[in-house]
């Protein structure tokens, strides 16, 4: 299937390489249909919507920012996981231009059922986030 963006050109994917977001993402409901692609060499990826050419989303694994998630049962059974290491978890990014600074989005992080395809955006409610949300120090084993 062609596939034009306004970020990497006309693509050439197949459908079966498509993530759905049966409810999309908060603040592009409409938009059902994404596929993951290459960001340069690195940690990062662009999340690239099938049927908008010109929506697309910087996200990355949470470990990057030292980052690790306990996800609740209730959360994975969502995405009607048979194996928890079906799951992917990526954080989306924002990066402001004038400081070069890289900000993830800690409290939104997408889940991803890779066996089937299907994800949506848990939003963390800030009296849960301390049970769910785990700092990792990336310093350890750098010696």
């Amino acid at each position: 299937m062609k596939i034009p963006t306004t970020r990497f050109g006309t693509l050439d994917l197949d459908e079966d390489t498509f993530i759905h977001f049966p409810w999309g993402i908060p603040g592009f409901e409409e938009i059902k249909r994404y596929v993951l692609m290459e960001h340069r060499q690195g940690p990062f990826k662009w999340l690239q919507a099938v049927d908008h050419p010109d929506v697309a989303f910087l996200v990355s694994p949470p470990d990057v920012f030292g980052i690790q998630y306990k996800v609740p049962e209730s959360k994975m059974s969502i995405l009607q996981l048979q194996n928890s290491s079906d799951l992917a978890i990526l954080v989306l990014i924002s990066v402001d231009r004038t400081t070069r600074t890289v900000r993830p989005h800690v409290r939104t992080p997408l889940l991803l059922n890779a066996l089937n395809r299907q994800a949506y955006q848990w939003i963390i409610e800030a009296e849960d986030q301390q049970n769910v949300l785990e700092a990792v120090d990336l310093s350890k084993g750098a010696e």
